[in-house]
Parts: structure tokens; C-alpha cells; sequence
């Protein structure tokens, strides 16, 4: 029975430290007991816990509640994993200093994209996706772009996750861009376009979005240019930039998300 309580205290914990995580204002006692359902002394207890422990800290010395430094801490030790993220920060940088717009790799995580690294433009007053930040193959154009470029089988494996996950996901509509996606080399939606990277063997490791602003010939040859060089580099050791996670198997890795996820 101590061993049933103890579970179910650190569950209670995390349930906290993913509400406050995915919400952009910081939370009180009362908002979050009742969002999640839980008694306001369970809610509080984990409070504690989470703050004492630097993963949670309070907005401006009042009682609400805002990330800390540990989850910063634990994205960059995750976010260094992945040698793709110092290669491509060169190839970002020159990439938003010829177009303007703010430039990103997003690396594929099982049926998820991992946003690694990012440049800003000099177009851009606010970019709306955070470093670190993860979310299911279909969600945006830097993870479509890895999607639609995965081969038949294994887009028909995200189907079935994503249908056993419940993301309820529109597949007429998903389907529709990535067959645009294949058939033009890029994916497109409303703020953003994207491109895969690749290994020698052609299997789809990450892609680089941008901020696009123009989407003609001429800024879609650039984007095309960043993205050959950083391939032609992980040409010249393709095992090293493997995914830190490539030995998990796609259908294993299964991360909670927010609820709009799908």
C-alpha cells in the first residue's frame, strides 16, 4: 500500500509539471486543481516538491507558478545529444542572413519532431515555436516535411499510432499536403515551408523550415542550397548523426502531449 501512495504522489507530480509546461501564464493552486481534477492540498504538496526541486518557480514572488531551470537544463542536455544540432547552426544562420526569415531544424523523434535549433530573421518580431518543443509528424510544416518524405510503409505506421493514440487527425487533409508536399519537394502550411534532410541512404532524419515570407523560384533555390549543404556534411559521417534514439523503435516512443495536439 506505501509503495501504491508513493506512485500515485509522483504521478500527481508530473500531472502538475506538464500542465504548467504547456500553458503560457503561470498557474495557481486553485486553477490547477481544478483543471486536473485533484484536491488543492495534493495540488500544493506537488508545488513544493517541484519547486524545491528548481523545475518550478514562483512568477514574481506571488503564489503562481511558471518552468524553472531544471527542464531548461534537461532540454539542452537532450537538445546536445543530436549532432545535428552544432552542424546545422551554421547552415541556419546563413540561411535566415539571406532571406530574413527566421530558419529551423526540427529532427524526427519517433512519430514526433523535436524543434533543435532555430536562427531568427531579421523579419521576424516573434516566432511562435520554442526550442524544444515536440509534436506529432502531421502538426506544421517542419514536421511535415519529414512525414511526407518517409516511405509508404512507414507513413502507414504513423497512421496507425497516431489512430491507436487518438490525435484525431483529419487524414484528408493531412493526406492532401503531403501528397503537395512530395510532389513540389517542400511542405507548405499557412506561416511556414519546409525541407527534409536526409542520409546518404535516404532515410528522413530532420527537416529545415522557414519563416517563409516569400515563396517563389528564387527563395525556394536558397532553401534548397542550405538544406544540400548540411546533407553533403552529414554525408561525410552519416553514423554520427544518427539519432541518439534511432534504436527505439517509433511505435515505443510515446510522449503526453497537450490536448490539442492532434
Amino acid at each position: 500500500m506505501a509503495r501504491t501512495a508513493v506512485n500515485s504522489s509522483a504521478i500527481h507530480v508530473f500531472e502538475v509539471l506538464r500542465l504548467v509546461a504547456r500553458t503560457d501564464e503561470p498557474m495557481g493552486v486553485s486553477e490547477i486543481s481544478r483543471r486536473l481534477g485533484l484536491p488543492a492540498s495534493t495540488v500544493y504538496r506537488a508545488l513544493i516538491t517541484l519547486e524545491e526541486s528548481d523545475y518550478l518557480v514562483r512568477f514574481q514572488n506571488m503564489p503562481r507558478y511558471e518552468l524553472g531551470p531544471m527542464p531548461q537544463l534537461l532540454n539542452r542536455a537532450l537538445v546536445h545529444r543530436f549532432r545535428l544540432h552544432a552542424a546545422s547552426r551554421p547552415h541556419l544562420r546563413r540561411l535566415a542572413e539571406r532571406t530574413g526569415d527566421t530558419a529551423s531544424l526540427t529532427v524526427r523523434l519517433g512519430w514526433y519532431g523535436l524543434r533543435l535549433a532555430g536562427v531568427y530573421g531579421s523579419h521576424d518580431i516573434y516566432h511562435r515555436d520554442r526550442l524544444g518543443e515536440v509534436l506529432p509528424l502531421h502538426r506544421g510544416a517542419a514536421r511535415l516535411g519529414m512525414l511526407a518524405f518517409l516511405t509508404d510503409e512507414d507513413r502507414d505506421a504513423y497512421r496507425r499510432f497516431a489512430e491507436r493514440q487518438r490525435l484525431g487527425v483529419d487524414w484528408a487533409a493531412v493526406e492532401a499536403l503531403v501528397e503537395a508536399a512530395r510532389e513540389r519537394g517542400v511542405a507548405f502550411d499557412p506561416l511556414a515551408a519546409a525541407l527534409p534532410v536526409r542520409d546518404p541512404a535516404g532515410h528522413v532524419l530532420a527537416s529545415i523550415s522557414i519563416s517563409a515570407v516569400e515563396r517563389d523560384a528564387a527563395s525556394e533555390a536558397i532553401w534548397r542550397a542550405a538544406r544540400d549543404e548540411l546533407e553533403a556534411e552529414i554525408a561525410q559521417a552519416p553514423a554520427s548523426f544518427a539519432s541518439p534514439f534511432a534504436h527505439i523503435p517509433a511505435d515505443d516512443i510515446v510522449l503526453n502531449l497537450a490536448r490539442d495536439a492532434g
